[in-house]
């Protein structure tokens, strides 16, 4: 079967409103895959302070976008986590809990890529000099571990720093013709002992 034959292509809602109970032949042609309803772009923008509040939202959004991409429950699961901790990040280090500095989300949806961007407002740090949470010394931290998650639950993790404009976090997550996330489908599972 023909990657075309099985796939469909998203469309935007048509001005004037949507039927109800309407949808629009989407991403979930494949079999196992959801069709996604008219009125869910494929690009979705939001500003929010700097609130910790936010952080559930923003995950639930995440992992809710994902799963109606067609990611599986446990890959939807990862790309959620993984927004949480660029999320966290940002309010916390980046713009310094200051409610008066906004972040900004995006998720971007492509035929086989979903991306999110995190950006804050705040002076930046140096993201190539992070401890490895996995080290002796750092192993009983409290801290530290978001930059670790994020590139063990995405396939790509990029940072940019944006001049007097803070920092940018993009998050990038393949989705194969096979239906299965790309690398750092599993998700992680707890150690016991």
């Amino acid at each position: 079967m023909s990657r075309s034959s099985h796939r469909k292509t998203w469309t935007q809602e048509p001005r004037g409103g949507r039927v109800a109970g309407a949808r629009v032949p989407g991403r979930g042609a494949a079999p196992g895959r959801t069709e996604i309803p008219l009125g869910v772009g494929r690009n979705v923008k939001l500003r929010l302070e700097s609130r910790i509040g936010y952080v559930d939202l923003v995950h639930e959004m995440a992992e809710g976008m994902a799963r109606g991409m067609g990611f599986e429950k446990g890959s939807a699961l990862n790309i959620g986590l993984a927004v949480r901790e660029a999320v966290i990040n940002a309010i916390k280090h980046g713009n310094g809990m200051d409610a008066a500095k906004p972040i900004e989300v995006s998720f971007e949806m492509e035929e086989d890529l979903f991306r999110v961007r995190v950006r804050d407002q705040g002076p930046g740090f140096d993201w190539t000099h992070t401890s490895n949470p996995l080290d002796r010394e750092n192993i009983f931290r409290t801290s530290g571990r978001g930059i670790f998650f994020m590139r063990h639950f995405v396939d790509r993790v990029a940072f940019q720093r944006r001049r007097g404009k803070g920092t940018e976090v993009v998050l990038e997550k393949r989705f194969d013709a096979a239906g299965r996330a790309g690398r750092g489908g599993e998700v992680m599972k707890r150690r016991k002992g």
